[in-house]
């Protein structure tokens, strides 16, 4: 099993990491960004990173461990990683908080809010529940690798699950509350439900090889 916590700037992904770690001692519960990177992380950066990340599930699946990843990654991404396929089970939520929370927190921990920010919030905040909504924000100057075979889904595509959970009006130990709930929720037979058109993709390459 491989979780997403997602979500922008001040949201608080990274500030329940200590708290998930603690509540689920037998995940492997990793920063996003704790892997070296550009410090100007780009689209492409963080499409390689979230393959990374999604590589090194696939390993600890092997050991028979479950992974939570706390970070930048996005949903579409994450589903057009080339590795995802090989993940036994995947779930995904966008932490999000209002703007003038958000302001608010970044200010209070040293960050600088800018309306850059505040716009990728927006369009994560709508990306969680509609594929077709701009998907050229992540699709374009990104990773090779990537395979965007979600682009035709529509809105109410059973496949396009994202939970998505408010922390505005909430302490950091409330929302490692909720997203602990929400973990605890998810069942271990959760399976990430890939196109057809992908899967027949795969059987091609997989006679052409042979």
């Amino acid at each position: 099993m491989l979780i997403f916590v997602t979500g922008a700037s001040g949201s608080g992904k990274t500030a329940v990491i200590p708290g998930l770690t603690e509540t689920f001692p037998e995940y492997a519960v990793h920063d996003f960004d704790e892997r070296e990177q550009p410090a100007d992380t780009d689209t492409h950066a963080r499409q390689e990173q979230t393959e990374y990340w999604i590589n090194k599930s696939i390993e600890n699946q092997h050991l028979g461990q479950d992974t939570i990843i706390c970070g930048g990654a996005v949903y579409g991404e994450i589903l057009a990683c080339p590795s995802i396929s090989q993940i036994e089970g995947l779930a995904v939520c966008l932490l999000d908080c209002t703007d003038t929370e958000r302001i608010r927190r970044m200010q209070e921990y040293g960050g600088t809010p800018t309306m850059k920010i505040l716009s990728w919030a927006a369009w994560l905040r709508i990306h969680a529940v509609d594929p077709t909504w701009c998907p050229e924000m992540i699709t374009e100057q990104g990773y090779d690798l990537m395979r965007w075979h979600w682009q035709d889904w529509a809105p109410d595509d059973k496949r396009w699950q994202v939970t998505i959970i408010d922390t505005s009006d909430k302490k950091i130990r409330q929302i490692v509350g909720e997203v602990a709930k929400w973990v605890g929720s998810i069942q271990a037979s959760t399976n990430l439900v890939l196109p057809v058109d992908q899967k027949d993709e795969d059987d091609l390459l997989s006679e052409d090889e042979r």
